[in-house]
């Protein structure tokens, strides 16, 4: 499956990432059954019983070395 970039915060405090936002870039699997991937057969089917996964390729922007705020809340 194709991958894409998202950029992100990670929490040492708990091993969480928050991702913000994709950049746009794709690494392309060339998998003729990926609906992502450029090699997709059915590009122009409406309804293609192909998977569309996405795979993201995180990318940390911050670290912070406190847990995530929701998971503060659910460990106290």
């Amino acid at each position: 499956m194709c991958k894409h970039e998202i950029i992100g915060d990670f929490y040492r405090g708990c091993g969480h990432f928050h991702g913000r936002y994709y950049t746009g870039e794709t690494f392309d699997c060339n998998n003729d059954l990926c609906k992502t991937s450029r090699a997709h057969r059915h590009k122009t089917a409406n309804n293609c019983g192909c998977q569309e996964v996405v795979i993201e390729e995180r990318r940390i922007q911050n670290m912070f070395q406190i847990p995530f705020p929701e998971c503060q809340r659910t460990s106290r």
